[in-house]
């Protein structure tokens, strides 16, 4: 009887660890999968780069040497403007600073989006699939230190809904963008067999050849 019991209890054991063996590996298998689609969804975060606040940089210059020379005389009336001086350049750097953090850009396998703001936010968003024209505007200051702004026009409105603002090489950037807009094509097609073209997945006859696909019919 003993020993009867002894095997059943050892069963049940084995059963037990089982179980959580299968379920530990299932939330280590579940974990990997959510990190690597994780990583796989969010390709690029940008912001606009520093180069882009070049006039703020320059005025950030004048009011420091202007506090500089006004602290280096002795006159109170000149330390009290080099004050001021000190905290208009201050206040320069801080705008400077919130205005590039509070702007985040970022491209994903599916969609890119425009934030803009950190209490109050903005977002647009527009998917890959219906991005219909990729565009870069630069000024001539902006081409000097190599970078503008990348605008996306939607295929559904024909006008600009996405842009990213003063981002450092935005022709890389629509460059990236373009590669995903022709992979996502390339995703949603197949290769017709006799002539090599891509069609739709979903077709049942090539347009460019006029070869009907059988049902169940295996194509690249």
């Amino acid at each position: 009887m003993s020993s009867a019991r002894a095997l059943l209890d050892r069963i049940v054991k084995e059963h037990k660890a089982n179980q959580w063996e299968a379920g530990h590996r299932c939330y280590q298998e579940a974990k990997v999968t959510k990190n690597n689609q994780s990583r796989d969804s969010e390709i690029t975060v940008l912001h606009p780069s520093w180069l882009n606040y070049s006039g703020h940089v320059f005025l950030l210059v004048i009011f420091v040497a202007g506090a500089i020379v006004c602290f280096l005389n002795e006159r109170e009336v000149l330390t009290v403007v080099g004050g001021i001086l000190m905290l208009i350049a201050v206040i320069v750097l801080i705008h400077a600073v919130f205005r590039r953090l509070s702007r985040r850009f970022t491209i994903t396998s599916d969609a890119v989006t425009s934030r803009i703001g950190i209490g109050g936010r903005s977002e647009k968003e527009i998917r890959i699939s219906d991005i219909r024209q990729v565009e870069v505007r630069q000024s001539a200051g902006q081409r000097i230190f190599g970078v503008g702004n990348v605008l996306f026009a939607s295929a559904a409105t024909g006008g600009i809904e996405v842009t990213f603002e003063g981002v450092r090489d935005p022709t890389g950037v629509k460059t990236k963008v373009n590669g995903l807009r022709d992979a996502l094509a390339v995703a949603d097609k197949k290769r017709c067999p006799q002539c090599g073209e891509f069609i739709w997945k979903g077709a049942k006859v090539c347009p460019h050849c006029h070869l009907t696909f059988a049902s169940g019919q295996k194509v690249e």
